[in-house]
C-alpha cells in the first residue's frame, strides 16, 4: 500500500479506468435526463431503448416523429454530447412505434414475440 488516502470516488474512478468501463458508463450517463436533454415535447414521443457500441436506438411514437426526428438528430447528439462531456454516441437510430411492436417486452431486445431470434 503506497499510503495515500485514496476517496471512494477516486477508487471508483480508477477501478472503471483499468476494467475500460468509463466510455460505456458516460454513454449510458448521457441518456439519464432524457426528457432534460431533449424536452419535454419530444421526451413524450421518443425514448431510448439501448446504447449498442456508440449507437443509440430511439423508440419514437409513429412513422411522421421519427422523420421530424432526422431532421433534429444533429441538435439532440450535441446536447448528449455536452451532458456526457465527450461524444461518446456517435449515432443515433430511430425505430418507429409500429416496428417496435414486433418486439416483445424488451423493445430493442434479441427475441421477437413469436420467439425468432433477431437477425
Amino acid at each position: 500500500m503506497s499510503g495515500k488516502w485514496m476517496t471512494i470516488g477516486e477508487v471508483l474512478a480508477s477501478l472503471l479506468e483499468r476494467r475500460g468501463l468509463n466510455d460505456r458508463l458516460r454513454r449510458h450517463a448521457a441518456l439519464l435526463g432524457w426528457e432534460e436533454t431533449v424536452g419535454a415535447k419530444i421526451a413524450e414521443r421518443a425514448w431510448p431503448l439501448e446504447v449498442r457500441g456508440k449507437t443509440l436506438f430511439v423508440g419514437v411514437n409513429g412513422s411522421a416523429w421519427m422523420h421530424e426526428l432526422q431532421f433534429l438528430k444533429a441538435d439532440i447528439l450535441r446536447k448528449l454530447h455536452q451532458k456526457a462531456g465527450g461524444e461518446e454516441i456517435e449515432e443515433i437510430l430511430f425505430v418507429a412505434d409500429d416496428e417496435r411492436r414486433k418486439w416483445g417486452a424488451h423493445p430493442a431486445g434479441r427475441r421477437r414475440r413469436d420467439g425468432r431470434d433477431e437477425t
